[in-house]
């Protein structure tokens, strides 16, 4: 059988040096191309930087970080039950009516700085004094540090669970699963719920699948309201590791009046 034997380019050492870029040691030769078109061009080649598959391998991370991005603001659209008003909540645009407030803001800008993956919170007070806004918030600002954040009235989600057993959409198991998964929960509105033996169950299975990651509870019971309305287990499950933000004072929500 024969061979064909293809012509190398005649070749001419001009310099090595170290790449200010990637610090490799680069080889730069003068060819002399053999055949084609091309034939009797000299061309310049640098053998041994790798500049440009660090700038594609940069790009194919930013690429990725932008889809994982965009994935978890519509993850957090899907499966978040949030009220319209709130969609525009930040903690830039809350205004606190009293001295109580502002120190909630505080402890909240903190808790956004200090974010561990494990500490809870529970913000109590009356009312329409901001407890949704502010755990709002908490979750757009960690959506923009790359975390997966989900939103919950608790009322909206043990009915949302309700609808899963009769619809081919969702499954009780799969909403379970994103709950248990994300970075920060926020339980809102915990109380507000139809008090019953199948809420109860359910919301021990959220606390007992949550735990050691970071959850944000709010609600306008006290202590021993909220003990009555949820049961002594779940209300030990939902203070372990858990800082209570005081939010009375006036309705935020009317405090243009």
């Amino acid at each position: 059988m024969e061979h064909i034997q293809m012509a190398q380019p005649e070749e001419r050492l001009i310099q090595t040096y170290e790449c200010e870029g990637c610090r490799r040691t680069v080889t730069q030769k003068e060819l002399l191309i053999p055949r084609g078109p091309r034939k009797g061009e000299k061309i310049v080649a640098d053998y041994g930087c790798k500049c440009e598959d660090i700038r594609l391998a940069q790009e194919a991370e930013e690429n990725r970080e932008k889809l994982r991005t965009r994935k978890m603001r519509e993850f957090f659209d899907y499966y978040s039950l949030i009220n319209d008003s709130l969609k525009t909540a930040t903690l830039e645009n809350y205004q606190s009516t009293s001295q109580e407030l502002a120190q909630a803001k505080q402890q909240v800008a903190e808790y956004i700085r200090e974010f561990d993956g494990k500490k809870n919170l529970l913000l109590n007070g009356s009312y329409g004094t901001g407890k949704s806004h502010l755990s709002v918030s908490i979750t757009k600002a960690l959506m923009k540090q790359g975390k997966e954040c989900l939103f919950l009235s608790l009322p909206k989600l043990l009915t949302k669970i309700k609808e899963t057993y009769n619809s081919n959409d969702i499954t009780e198991d799969e909403l379970l699963k994103v709950i248990q998964r994300v970075d920060l929960l926020v339980l809102d509105d915990i109380g507000a719920e139809h008090h019953t033996e199948w809420s109860n169950t359910k919301l021990f299975e959220i606390f007992d699948d949550r735990s050691g990651k970071a959850t944000i509870y709010t609600t306008n019971l006290n202590s021993k309201e909220l003990r009555a309305q949820i049961n002594e287990r779940n209300f030990s499950r939902m203070m372990e590791n858990t800082e209570i933000i005081k939010m009375n004072g006036r309705d935020y929500r009317r405090k243009e009046f």
